[in-house]
């Protein structure tokens, strides 16, 4: 445990903002931006809180086009997910809803009440994506951990492979990647091979789409 909280107090920065081109193969079809912010308290425990705004565009609507944001509070103690929030804007569905994630009851409540069992330890997609900056990766190394994830529960299997140069338009990074399993929401991740961990390429399933987010930026923001 140790050597990942010495992780997470490079990784986790609050005001980081990264943003990428999301592309359907090479068609840039939107973008993503994915924020740090501030702390927060759910419960008793002490949670980060990240935040994924994702923008489909509606110039390519013949294809396909969304509008999402993903927030997590997840514990400091260990990355797993408290509190989660989506919001879904597509041409003939919309959504919005809270979960709560119970690790004593190893139980899910979404806001329209529905209830669903979790495996101790559950991240959702998002929180995911940040614990995998907090590990200390090498090559042939294997991560495990549950998922819960749109009311759905996965065992996340996935291996490390060798570094490799990764060019986006943010420049040329070498990066570890980050293989799951098939049949899960998340496909590969690059993420920088440095103290940072920065998620430069990320596939997932977005509407059916397997789709890819690539970096193109990242900043700080100024708290307000």
């Amino acid at each position: 445990m140790l050597p990942i909280l010495a992780a997470l107090a490079i990784a986790v920065v609050p005001g980081e903002r990264l943003d990428y081109s999301v592309r359907y193969g090479p068609v840039s079809i939107g973008t993503l931006t994915l924020r740090t912010l501030e702390p927060e308290t759910v419960g008793s425990a002490e949670c980060w809180h990240f935040r994924a705004d994702m923008e489909l565009t509606r110039s390519f609507s013949w294809l396909f086009w969304a509008d999402y944001r993903l927030e997590t509070w997840c514990r400091v103690s260990d990355m797993s997910t408290l509190r989660s929030y989506k919001r879904t804007r597509e041409p003939r569905y919309r959504a919005e809803w809270t979960a709560s994630y119970d690790p004593e009851q190893a139980t899910v409540s979404y806001s329209d009440g529905q209830v669903c069992s979790m495996e101790l330890g559950s991240r959702d997609l998002l929180s995911t994506w940040y614990y995998f900056r907090a590990l200390p990766l090498l090559a042939g190394d294997t991560v495990r951990t549950p998922l819960h994830v749109d009311r759905r529960n996965y065992r996340l299997v996935a291996a490390v492979q060798e570094t490799r140069p990764v060019r986006t338009p943010a420049g040329v990074f070498d990066c570890v990647a980050i293989v799951p399993d098939a049949g899960g929401p998340l496909s590969t991740v690059y993420l920088t091979d440095d103290e940072l961990r920065i998620p430069v390429s990320i596939r997932t399933r977005v509407g059916g789409l397997v789709v890819t987010a690539v970096l193109r930026s990242v900043s700080r923001e100024e708290e307000e």
